[in-house]
């Protein structure tokens, strides 16, 4: 019951009013007397809390001689916050459009620890239409795998560069199949995402929470963040002895490109 009244109180119920409406759905119809005697409000301020609700739409009154409540049924009272919440968000979104703002106050935001990279990442990879090139190590890629296979299967071009070795497979996978546990030994893992060419998010992986990262939409980072990947697998072609002009050239959008003199 007490998460109930929390949940309720975030769709702007008071404990009060949240503790009420629990109240009729348990006992119902019932008087403001019967209510106040059920939930330990006083009878001084059960019917100021009754008469909100009914405003609401949340609940309703049957009966004059005595007057009695019952509530909006659970699946309505979902539906009806719903409604009213959506009517918020698009008021509130034609306001804050018509708003002057400094749209470069927006290029970069700062993501303090591991956790909340994670988390941008997936809602990146969720909203991708086209592509996505990803440059991570094994644990971050295993964290996004269920995104990553689900934006492949939606047809997503995926492009995944690593130094790992993976135990999940993707279409394009670009790998020195190294162990994680060594590279630890030296280096610090960092990722790189970029979703349709136009948002990024890159920094240290590290699973702590001081590690930082950012995302922008900035094109300039983006570009720099893609060239990045796009010279890893360059590089990768040079060491592991294949051809990456047919990736290089999907990542670049760009089928003139010929790598083979940096790659002799």
């Amino acid at each position: 019951m007490k998460e109930i009244i929390e949940i309720l109180q975030e769709y702007g119920l008071s404990s009060n009013a949240a503790k009420t409406y629990i109240t009729l759905l348990k006992s119902n119809p019932a008087t403001g007397y019967e209510i106040s005697s059920i939930s330990g409000i006083p009878r001084s301020a059960i019917y100021p809390i009754l008469n909100k609700l009914l405003n609401l739409g949340i609940i309703n009154s049957v009966g004059d001689s005595p007057k009695k409540y019952i509530p909006l049924a659970p699946s309505s009272l979902i539906e009806h916050f719903n409604h009213t919440h959506q009517d918020r968000v698009g008021k509130l979104q034609s306001l804050l459009e018509n708003m002057e703002t400094d749209e470069e106050a927006f290029d970069f935001w700062h993501l303090h620890g591991h956790s909340n990279m994670i988390t941008k990442c997936r809602e990146l990879i969720g909203n991708a239409k086209e592509k996505l090139f990803l440059s991570a190590w094994e644990r971050e890629i295993n964290l996004l795998s269920s995104e990553l296979k689900k934006a492949e299967e939606n047809g997503i071009e995926l492009t995944v560069f690593t130094f790992c070795k993976l135990d999940i497979s993707f279409n394009n996978v670009v790998s020195y199949e190294l162990d994680e546990r060594k590279l630890r030994e030296v280096w610090r893992p960092k990722l790189i995402l970029v979703t349709d060419q136009k948002s990024t998010v890159m920094g240290s992986a590290r699973e702590t929470e001081d590690c930082r990262s950012i995302f922008t939409q900035n094109e300039a980072i983006t570009e720099i963040a893609t060239n990045h990947i796009v010279l890893d697998i360059t590089l990768a072609g040079q060491r592991l002895k294949f051809d990456p002009n047919p990736i290089v050239k999907r990542i670049l959008k760009n089928p003139d490109l010929n790598l083979d003199h940096l790659i002799d």
